[in-house]
């Protein structure tokens, strides 16, 4: 939308939901009615009720209780203020951010894991060889080896060994 000149499509509809410039500044006009604190859980039901007909500056118009004329001029003077344009479909950083905390570790140790693999892809591998690189890796990685330390089982260990009962009502395949 951005790239394509940022037509106005607040104040009027577009026929069809597979034109990424229309649809691209409804995604701009939906974040920033977000970052100006309206929840989708107000959003969404205000845009079933206008219908397929409705427009943009309406919802805008029945979310805040301004006159719809109001709506365009608000949001590209909005867009035109963002330091650094519109760069995605959340140009106003209305969505959560899921935040995830991962152990210095884990990081190195998938950073292993996926280099191993990618090198043995590029170098043509068959799955049996990739297999053995990611086990390699992780076995050479002081990280997990660090980790694992103290948690190693003591060989024969009756916790690790396969049920060789089946629960009542499955059968054994073999083959």
């Amino acid at each position: 939308w951005a790239r394509n000149g940022s037509p106005n499509f607040v104040d009027r509809t577009d026929d069809t939901d597979r034109n990424p410039v229309s649809t691209g500044c409804g995604m701009a006009f939906l974040s920033w009615l977000r970052g100006k604190g309206y929840a989708l859980e107000n959003i969404a039901p205000a845009m079933v009720s206008l219908g397929d007909a409705g427009t943009l500056a309406e919802l805008y118009a029945q979310l805040t209780g301004d006159d719809a004329a109001n709506a365009w001029p608000q949001f590209i003077a909005a867009v035109r203020a963002l330091p650094g344009g519109i760069v995605d479909d959340d140009p106003f950083g209305a969505a959560p951010r899921p935040q995830i905390a991962i152990a210095p570790w884990t990081a190195e140790a998938a950073g292993r894991v996926f280099g191993s693999i990618f090198a043995d892809i590029a170098a043509g591998k068959d799955d049996a060889a990739i297999l053995a690189g990611v086990r390699a890796a992780l076995r050479t990685s002081p990280a997990v080896s660090r980790y694992a330390e103290g948690r190693t089982c003591v060989v024969r260990s009756h916790r690790l060994r396969a049920s060789t009962s089946l629960p009542v009502g499955y059968t054994a395949r073999v083959g």
